[in-house]
């Protein structure tokens, strides 16, 4: 007879609370805060938004050219996109919850790193 080990899981529903996302301005893109208060943040390199509880926090480091951005708070949702389909995200949170504001040529702004070309 063969005995087997029953492991249970335990999954949280509750949103994480930490820092998310830490990266210099290059980077990084805040999009903006929408009807709900969910702020959205790109993550460029990767085509990756983050919406969160807080707006940014902008600093400079001391050893850096260039300031940083420090995203903090409950992260309420993570999305992987394809790249170039941020204005695709825009939309979606437009039609879904709106924006405060309209993030701004989103779509001349942001080109995904494989298609820059040298």
């Amino acid at each position: 007879m063969t005995s087997t080990t029953t492991t249970h899981e335990t999954i949280s529903a509750e949103p994480r609370t930490n820092t998310p996302l830490e990266l210099p301005g290059s980077q990084y893109t805040y999009l903006g805060e929408d009807t709900e208060g969910g702020h959205h943040h790109l993550e460029e390199r990767s085509s990756t938004i983050y919406v969160t509880d807080q707006p940014p926090e902008r600093y400079l480091p001391s050893d850096a050219p260039i300031y940083w951005f420090r995203v903090q708070g409950t992260l309420e949702h993570v999305e992987s996109l394809p790249p170039r389909a941020v204005g695709g995200w825009v939309e979606y949170v437009n039609q879904k919850r709106g924006w405060t504001k309209p993030p701004l040529l989103i779509d001349a702004s942001i080109a995904h790193p494989s298609e820059v070309s040298r």
